[in-house]
């Protein structure tokens, strides 16, 4: 079924829950200046036709995650739909996009070791109507939407315990589960609950990020990049940072020295951050691919 078009109310809703997944209905009525009874069925279709998502994302660490890498995975002699749901079938594949370009299907993978990491890109590579898959592992992430913040503890590793991850668990299934619902399952009150996922927050153990599609908003585009640089690479670095389109940014050893993602509204927009990021001082090398059609993005769950 074809996602209905959505209006100038629906994308300044996923504004607003882009800048808080958790935000009640009643904030987002007066946000768009309707009442709460005519919002809640937007919202629900907004989740329902899979513009976005809200879910825990966790520290990397706190999985045991080591090793991420992007792939670019060319495909021959198949439909790229039947790889590309091959590989999101991977416990390791975190995000998983149709693509146009050299490659036909690209994917983040994470998982806890560069041996783990090898084994997964070898099982890829057997996958019927592979012909080449193409690994930059990531050394540095420079820009990430979805990672907590750093800390706000005085560095030392904070407490968590069974209830914890219990309540971790279902934040990365659903982020904007009630208090009452996630106390409901962990046996503590509403506002004990509160307090436990505060900590989480505070201490940068997870971060509730709204996950939106690009490709089902109509009026969104995603590009993916790989650039090659002069050393040193740090302040090239730092200024395709500051793009503000530039929503990832990964240092990455392989056939690129970064990888990363541009979204924008338009595709002017989108040729005038590729000739910036092409005419970036430091930066050598550029190629780009399209994202046809976004697969799947789990961010909020742990790779195996």
């Amino acid at each position: 079924m074809t996602p209905a078009r959505l209006t100038d109310t629906d994308l300044e809703l996923v504004e607003a829950l882009r800048a808080d997944g958790r935000a009640s209905l009643e904030s987002l009525a007066g946000r768009v200046g309707l009442s709460r009874k005519a919002v809640r069925p937007r919202v629900l279709r907004l989740f329902e036709e899979g513009v976005l998502r809200v879910v825990a994302t966790v520290r990397p660490d706190f999985d045991g995650i080591h090793a991420n890498a992007h792939l670019s995975i060319t495909v021959a002699g198949t439909s790229r739909d039947e790889v590309a749901r091959v590989v999101a079938e991977q416990d390791e594949s975190v995000f998983v996009s149709i693509v146009s370009g050299q490659a036909s299907v690209v994917a983040e993978i994470r998982t806890t070791d560069l041996r783990r990491l090898r084994r997964v890109v070898d099982r890829l590579r057997h996958v019927e109507g592979v012909v080449a898959v193409e690994t930059l592992v990531y050394t540095d992430v420079v820009k990430e939407p979805h990672l907590p913040p750093p800390s706000a503890t005085d560095g030392s590793e904070p407490a968590i315990d069974q209830l914890d991850r219990t309540l971790v668990d279902l934040l990365r299934a659903d982020g904007r589960a009630t208090y009452a619902e996630l106390a409901a399952h962990v046996g503590l009150s509403a506002a004990a609950t509160r307090a436990r996922v505060r900590n989480l927050l505070d201490w940068g153990v997870i971060r509730i990020v709204t996950l939106v599609n690009p490709t089902r908003l109509g009026r969104s585009f995603m590009t993916g990049f790989a650039v090659d640089l002069e050393e040193p690479a740090d302040d090239a670095l730092r200024r395709i940072g500051e793009i503000g389109s530039v929503d990832f940014l990964a240092v990455t050893l392989g056939s690129a020295d970064a990888v990363g993602t541009i979204v924008t509204t338009t595709v002017e927009d989108t040729i005038a951050v590729l000739d910036r990021l092409g005419t970036t001082e430091g930066v050598v090398g550029l190629r780009s691919w399209t994202h046809l059609r976004l697969v799947q993005e789990r961010y909020g769950t742990a790779g195996a």
